[in-house]
């Protein structure tokens, strides 16, 4: 056996990577119809005959119809995403490489005038910088259906046999509640730093109750992102 760290196994929870190599989620926009098809398939599954222990697939797969991809993302709230994800997940389990997804609602960072043509959302009125366009302040009613996306999206990647999936928090919507200045929202969803933090914790604990222990669910963030 090598010596070499990085080819060394590695053990995250229960799932045992076979080394230390991983390929980070990133959004290669060839997605078809917003499902990952040949090509996408294709992509990943070469990188799991090279060796690699985990591949990230997405960035990000979008968890909302409100969340229209700007990137030729997959969608993630279509049901037959799973069969796709599947035979993907499959392949490259064949090869030994664990496979995860990252999943995000853009909220602003996006444009109203994509997919079914509905506002973008943020929990402020801020205009986004990238896309430019104005968001809808979000609504309690919305916040509770998006909590449910998340999860919902969550277990079809634990039907499609994914090993686990993780969540995009900066510059979309989840990391908006975060941050003081984006946030224009009153309690229980805005104001102090626990309200901020509210939504996240809202949908870590819906996913989690809805995918079991035997999961892995992370979340990609950074420390300042100047919002």
């Amino acid at each position: 056996m090598s010596s070499d760290p990085l080819l060394q196994p590695y053990q995250l929870k229960h799932l045992t990577l076979k080394n230390r190599i991983m390929i980070t989620s990133h959004e290669p926009a060839y997605a078809e119809d917003g499902l990952p098809k040949e090509a996408y398939r294709a992509y990943h599954v070469e990188r799991a005959k090279g060796g690699v222990a985990l591949t990230m697939t997405a960035g990000s797969a979008v968890v909302s119809r409100d969340s229209p991809p700007a990137f030729n993302n997959i969608l993630a709230y279509r049901d037959d995403v799973v069969g796709w994800m599947r035979k993907l997940t499959d392949e490259c389990h064949d090869h030994g490489c664990a496979v995860m997804i990252q999943l995000t609602h853009l909220g602003w960072r996006t444009r109203w005038d994509r997919g079914d043509w509905l506002p973008s959302l943020s929990p402020g009125p801020d205009r986004e910088p990238a896309h430019r366009a104005f968001p809808k302040v979000v609504e309690d009613w919305d916040i509770a259906r998006i909590v449910q996306d998340y999860a919902d999206a969550a277990e079809r990647m634990k039907a499609a046999g994914l090993d686990g999936i993780e969540l995009e928090a900066y510059g979309h919507f989840m990391d908006a509640f975060w941050s003081p200045r984006l946030n224009a929202l009153d309690a229980p969803y805005g104001g102090d730093l626990n309200n901020r933090m509210r939504f996240g914790l809202d949908v870590l604990r819906a996913i989690r109750d809805r995918v079991g222990d035997a999961f892995i669910v992370g979340i990609r963030c950074v420390a300042d992102e100047q919002a």
